[in-house]
């Protein structure tokens, strides 16, 4: 059973070195099981079980840096996404003063469009009015042009008398 385990173990170490192609090379430093003493079989086992755990402690040892990039790898996603919520509340800011400013600007368009409206009429009541004094300046006796409120009728030479009183 021995040499079965032993020549096995050979064989599977031999596919490792290779690179599981082709026949197990056979160092020189390498006996045969049933070449070897008990006292070196225990040695080579001692070997075996030496490299063994100090594969182990690699293995250990890149699990713990894998651990430990993990760990900084979460950190950093977790400020990240943080960053990225500020972001987010801060163009839900942006987007609500664009809105608030977009409704001002339409109101304050609404006020000029107003103004702008209320001052063509003033403008066109003032034209008529110059119009109305103009044409009753150019002709006085036309009738078919009605006197403007607050405005004297046109003064005639015979019609108006100057009354003066003396007291002496």
């Amino acid at each position: 059973m021995r040499k079965t385990f032993t020549n096995a173990l050979g064989n599977k170490r031999g596919e490792l070195l290779d690179g599981g192609h082709g026949e197990p090379s056979v160092d020189d430093n390498v006996k045969l099981a049933s070449t070897m003493t008990n006292q070196e079989l225990i040695e080579s086992g001692n070997k075996t079980m030496d490299e063994t755990d100090q594969a182990i402690e690699r293995s250990k040892k890149v699990v713990e840096d894998t651990i430990n990039v993990g760990a900084q790898t979460a950190q950093t996603l977790k400020a990240q996404t943080e960053q990225m919520g500020r972001i987010v509340n801060e163009l839900d800011a942006m987007q609500f003063s664009i809105k608030k400013a977009s409704q001002l600007v339409k109101e304050i368009g609404r006020q000029i469009a107003t103004d702008r409206c209320i001052m063509v009429f003033l403008f066109l009541i003032v034209c008529g009015v110059i119009a109305i004094i103009v044409v009753k300046i150019v002709n006085p006796n036309n009738k078919n042009i009605r006197d403007i409120p607050g405005l004297a009728p046109p003064a005639n030479g015979s019609s108006r008398r100057l009354l003066m009183a003396f007291d002496m």
